[in-house]
């Protein structure tokens, strides 16, 4: 059995050059302070995906509120970050028009192709474009997870630039791996090796881990394994106070309402319902911090 053919990609992966391991009580205690980054989300492209994905409809509360599955609209999201320092971030690739218009030429498998619904996928803003707009060169990009919505934008970023992961995201190996890692060492071919946050245990036992990703206390990242092995959500300072970026953590805005998982688009289901509750109390703690979900406003 080819082991290596269950990872996400068998692109290398090394310790990232960035981020200290930090308790969740020190972050709290900053995240209501203004901070200097800049957070900009951009709608990279309108979709659909089924109900049953994106929400656990056996939850109780989703039983309760009598949600059947359904193709729902969802969108796709970059987060571009400006650092005063360290300079342009982006935080998930967003939609290349070129991964919608002709995905088998940048390395799109048959299946996805077949089955992901890509004529659905409207491409409004291409991300590289976004970041060029702002005339700040790109410095790398801290990914959520590895999912092939929130790596579609790869065939525009230059090759030279640093992705960032949790650890473990790419080489944990899953089934459905196998229909997706072609595309993905396509995506990876000639860059970097994949820089992996490395936390530590949170001695508050809040979160699975905490890092200061600048080591000044101005962008935050969270372990919040259970959509994947390796998913990070990210808390940045801004001007007007926090911004939680929950990623795949949480899809709908229904979900994070209610407190309800993902569905069937999950690695681990128990650890993602805890994580999802993590979050969900750091912003009842943080009550003016602006939540933005995964794949709705």
């Amino acid at each position: 059995m080819c082991i290596a053919c269950f990872m996400q990609t068998k692109h290398q992966t090394t310790a990232a050059n960035l981020g200290r391991p930090i308790s969740s009580s020190a972050m709290e205690a900053l995240i209501d302070k203004p901070g200097p980054i800049e957070v900009e989300t951009i709608p990279s492209a309108d979709w659909v995906a089924p109900l049953s994905g994106l929400l656990n409809l056996k939850h109780p509360t989703a039983v309760k509120a009598g949600l059947k599955d359904r193709e729902e609209p969802i969108e796709i999201y970059t987060h571009l970050l400006r650092h005063p320092v360290h300079g342009a971030f982006m935080i998930d690739t967003g939609v290349s028009k070129r991964f919608v218009q002709d995905p088998k030429a940048v390395g799109v498998g048959m299946v996805i192709r077949k089955f992901a619904k890509l004529d659905r996928m409207k491409v409004r803003n291409e991300p590289l474009s976004a970041v060029q707009s702002k005339g700040v060169p790109l410095k790398g990009v801290f990914m959520t997870h590895l999912h092939f919505d929130h790596v579609s934008g790869m065939p525009d970023i230059p090759l030279d630039i640093p992705f960032y992961t949790g650890f473990g995201e790419a080489n944990t190996k899953q089934l459905q791996n196998l229909f997706v890692q072609g595309m993905e060492n396509k995506f990876f071919e000639g860059r970097p090796a994949i820089q992996e946050f490395q936390f530590a245990k949170d001695p508050n036992e809040k979160f699975d881990g905490v890092i200061d990703v600048f080591g000044d206390e101005t962008l935050f990242s969270i372990l919040t394994p259970g959509h994947t092995a390796g998913h990070v959500s990210f808390v940045a300072r801004t001007a007007d106070g926090a911004v939680l970026l929950t990623g795949d953590a949480c899809h709908t805005r229904w979900g994070w309402d209610h407190g309800v998982e993902p569905g069937s688009y999950t690695f681990d289901r128990a650890k993602e319902q805890r994580s999802l509750l993590a979050l969900k109390g750091l912003s009842e703690r943080h009550p003016n911090m602006v939540v933005r979900l995964g794949h709705q406003p």
